[in-house]
């Protein structure tokens, strides 16, 4: 059983985001397929442009970004 967690908009936010606008989730990741890989990340981005791009989630939403992982898997 591997787990993962994932970082979601909790509400939108007006003016600087602050912690309680967000929500880290942990579920279950389900069994590797062939030819998947398992990745650590390492190093999440924290980019400008992620403010314009949460205007256009749902509140539960998975944030995006980019990132340095691992390969564990």
């Amino acid at each position: 059983m591997v787990r993962t967690k994932t970082w979601t908009l909790k509400k939108h936010f007006v003016g600087y985001p602050t912690n309680s606008d967000f929500e880290l989730k942990t579920a279950e990741l389900p069994p590797l397929k062939n030819g998947e890989v398992l990745l650590e990340a390492l190093f999440l981005t924290v980019d400008p442009y992620m403010r314009f791009a949460a205007r256009s989630l749902k509140e539960g939403d998975k944030m995006m970004g980019q990132q340095v992982a691992s390969q564990l898997l």
